[in-house]
């Protein structure tokens, strides 16, 4: 089997979705000696220009698409080519892709599988920028159009994804991620050097994750105010990640309250200075309003931090019983009182420790590899997955070369086809008819519409000006129950005069093929 990975996200983070998807690569590299993995460090609509840095496992069966190309002739090529020419550059498509970052290759592949962490765009608009959320949205509706299953973090998302989304629960799977092998106890640990001047020497709260409205941080900062207020101890708080999107109302609280001396935003932190935080903190605080999983959570528990978290979405899927929750995350008290309480108490900070730790090790990035291939193998096996029928805007997982992006008029959705354009269909049992909604561009029925299954010419049709449906019965050599190579050609194409400034080569709008 050919597994295709989309890893292009590697190159540029080790946070998040790069660091789910580098995880798991590493991971499927132990388990799995058998399998041929095509890397895709270059995404079908763009070439990042640190693609060479993506992930690449060093196991024998793993390789990377269009690694061994010069970078200066692959720029150029890439650049030069349409769409079809950067299809060809990546090559003939695996037996299955997997799309790791909330997205969705536009071609065809014979078997698709999109990962979604979480639902927040659209539960929770208000944490995202607009353009992040449109996107979401966009490529949210490609998967739904040319995905075969989906897999998704935990089973908060799952329900997430039924509940907002309209995906049905027997379309989906979860996999739970884990922490990186490299998360653990260190003996002895440090305060990295970077950030001795400002924590070292004194106990630190810690956060972990991009400063963005959904981590709730302004009102973890509120709470630690609160805490100092009332409170002697001398625990600072430390946030290490990026500067995320909307994070403004963090700085203010800050300076509001006059911390610019105790609260120190550490920006991004190496692998390194990440796992010696975790083991030198005090606590790790993960104040989340809405996650699909909480990988800092598991993170910090699997270097022994005692760890405070929010009571919502998926965070009680991954504490278990082993973390210390505030009930209302923007109950800025509650959390300030949870606060303190594991501050001051020796012994439940030493429960946390060791009850963290034990509910960490249940999760593994081994088994979730093992779980993820055994959904791509059932996927690939499974022929009642080939599509016997595309329609435009819906299901189009069959739809091969010769389209152009969906359309949506009134009069229903289609896709401008060029002179020719390529389907992979699969008739069930007793379906020997292929039945096609087309129009033309023209006025006048001058063009002439030719199916081809399977090389053989099945019928000819004078398409109108509106979507009209045509019937072709396949001839007795055409094999059923098995996916054909369905060809649409067209003698007529729209000329520059009547185009505009629409560069496109225009043969016939298409609303629905497929078998009957």
């Amino acid at each position: 089997m050919r597994i295709g990975i989309d890893v292009s996200m590697t190159a540029d983070s080790k946070t998040g979705l790069p660091s789910y998807t580098r995880s798991l690569v590493e991971a499927l590299a132990r388990v799995d000696r058998h399998n041929e993995y095509l890397l895709y460090p270059i995404t079908w609509h763009s070439l990042p220009p640190n693609h060479r840095e993506s992930v690449l496992p060093k196991a024998a069966n793993f390789r990377r698409v269009c690694g061994r190309w010069p970078q200066r002739w692959l720029d150029r090529r890439w650049q030069q080519s349409d769409r079809a020419g950067r299809q060809r550059l990546l090559g003939p498509p695996p037996d299955v892709y997997f799309s790791p970052f909330h997205n969705a290759p536009d071609r065809w592949l014979p078997r698709l599988v999109c990962v979604w962490h979480d639902v927040s765009f659209r539960v929770h608009p208000e944490f995202s920028t607009e353009a992040n959320r449109v996107y979401c949205e966009q490529q949210f509706e490609r998967s739904v159009r040319l995905a075969h299953r989906f897999v998704t973090v935990s089973h908060f998302s799952k329900q997430e994804l039924v509940r907002a989304m309209g995906v049905p629960a027997d379309h989906i799977d979860v996999v739970h991620e884990a922490a990186d092998p490299m998360c653990r106890q260190l003996p002895g640990a440090a305060v990295p050097a970077r950030f001795q001047a400002q924590l070292g020497g004194a106990p630190f709260v810690l956060y972990v994750g991009s400063v963005e409205p959904r981590k709730n941080l302004a009102t973890l900062v509120e709470a630690y105010a609160a805490l100092q207020a009332r409170s002697r101890h001398p625990a600072r708080l430390a946030i290490a990640g990026g500067s995320g999107w909307k994070n403004s109302a963090v700085h203010e609280a800050v300076a509001r309250h006059g911390l610019a001396d105790k609260v120190h935003l550490l920006g991004f932190v190496t692998d390194e200075e990440l796992v010696a935080l975790y083991n030198t903190c005090a606590l790790f605080c993960y104040p989340t309003l809405y996650e699909g999983f909480g990988l800092p959570v598991i993170e910090a528990m699997s270097c022994g931090a005692p760890v405070v978290t929010s009571r919502v979405a998926s965070l009680p899927e991954v504490g278990g019983d082993a973390v210390a929750y505030v009930d209302d995350p923007k109950d800025t008290a509650a959390l300030s009182r949870v606060l303190q309480q594991v501050l001051e108490d020796d012994a439940l900070r030493q429960r946390l420790r060791q009850q963290g730790l034990a509910q960490a090790a249940t999760f593994s990035w081994d088994r979730a590899a093992r779980e993820t291939l055994q959904i791509l193998e059932r996927v690939v096996a499974d022929r009642e997955l080939d599509p016997g029928d595309v329609r435009m805007g819906e299901d189009e997982r069959g739809l091969d070369a010769g389209f152009h992006d969906v359309e949506r008029p009134p009069e229903g959705a289609f896709r401008w086809m060029m002179q020719r354009g390529t389907l992979h269909l699969r008739p069930r049992a007793a379906q020997r008819t292929l039945r096609v909604t087309a129009a033309s561009p023209l006025p006048e029925q001058t063009v002439t519409l030719v199916a081809r299954v399977a090389g053989s010419v099945v019928g000819t049709a004078l398409l109108g000006h509106g979507p009209r449906t045509f019937r072709f019965e396949l001839p007795p050599h055409v094999p059923g129950d098995r996916l054909l190579d369905v060809e649409l050609t067209v003698n007529h194409v729209l000329p520059p005069a009547m185009k505009g400034d629409d560069r496109r080569e225009l043969g016939a709008r298409l609303f629905a093929a497929g078998f009957v």
